[in-house]
């Protein structure tokens, strides 16, 4: 094989390849965001109340989160979608385990961001107390898209870690909106 062919093959293979790449990368561009217009046009229902988070909390009041006096297990959301959510959590902390963070699309009860939530907002408890503790986590929501809100229901979760049951502790509802990917 000649010089020349051998130079023309890698020409073609790299052209063969930059095309291909252009095609992936529009197919990959094109479907981005496929699945979460279910999130786009939700209807918010008028009978529940909502809340829509704050977008963040000075360092200040959050010094003064933790100064709260709380009766109750209480979840409290900060954030939206483009920066992500901060989830300040109250507990008071009976046995060793878990707390964690589940959130719901309300209309269809869509389970949303399973694994980040789950990890990402997860506090081992091994100190007991007869206060209530604040607890913290943080996190994108994936599904939706920014300014796109939808009705959410975030419910904080307790792991015993001597039975492995898991416990409801509260829930909260908010509209929120996702994370552009």
């Amino acid at each position: 094989m000649t010089l020349t062919k051998k130079i023309l093959i890698g020409i073609s293979s790299v052209i063969i390849l930059f095309v291909g790449f252009i095609f992936w990368l529009f197919f990959e561009i094109a479907n981005e965001n496929k699945g979460d217009e279910i999130f786009y046009n939700i209807e918010i229902p008028k009978k529940l109340k909502f809340e829509k988070p704050i977008l963040f909390l000075s360092n200040r009041q959050i010094d003064s989160l933790r100064n709260l006096n709380v009766e109750q297990e209480k979840i409290l959301v900060i954030g939206n979608g483009y920066s992500g959510y901060d989830f300040y959590m109250w507990h008071k902390p009976s046995e060793k385990g878990e707390l964690f963070i589940k959130a719901y699309e309300l209309t269809k009860n869509t389970r949303l961001s399973e694994w980040k939530l789950n990890n990402r907002t997860k506090n081992k408890i091994s100190e007991l107390s007869n206060e209530y503790k604040l607890y913290e986590g943080r996190t994108v929501i994936d599904e939706g898209t920014f300014e796109n809100f939808y009705p959410t229901r975030f419910e904080l979760w307790f792991k015993s870690e001597s039975s492995g049951i898991e416990k409801k502790l509260t829930e909260k509802n908010y509209v929120i909106d996702g994370w552009d990917r």
